[in-house]
């Protein structure tokens, strides 16, 4: 009886680390708010800027707080790339929070910086 119940214990938890693994884990969906000095035609260069980025899922631009938060597909982009995408449209921008646990990149509260390239 015992050996029944050790044999049916196995085959459960093997069973249960199968289905874990069968999971899908395709969608690593990475938050990062970026602290981005702003002027007058910000909002529409980088609205401009992100449609032609890759996995980009939602971005809020707050020129009040002078805040970018940009929600993207980590298996898409990275936050590297959007600060070079920043940085090609002639802004400096620090990456205050990540929350991007499963991203490539793989940090979280990271702080990335950037040089202006701005004469």
């Amino acid at each position: 009886m015992k050996l029944k119940v050790l044999i049916l214990a196995l085959l459960i938890t093997f069973c249960g680390s199968i289905c874990a693994k069968s999971k899908k884990t395709d969608d690593v969906k990475v938050t990062v708010t970026f602290l981005v000095m702003m002027d007058r035609d910000t909002n529409a260069k980088i609205s401009k800027a992100l449609k032609a980025q890759d996995g980009i899922i939602n971005s809020k631009i707050d020129t009040q707080k002078q805040e970018v938060v940009i929600t993207f597909d980590g298996k898409k982009n990275t936050v590297s790339n959007l600060q070079q995408m920043f940085k090609e449209n002639g802004y400096t921008a620090q990456a205050l929070e990540t929350g991007c646990f499963g991203s490539p990149e793989g940090c979280l509260n990271a702080v990335h910086y950037i040089e202006n390239t701005m004469p």
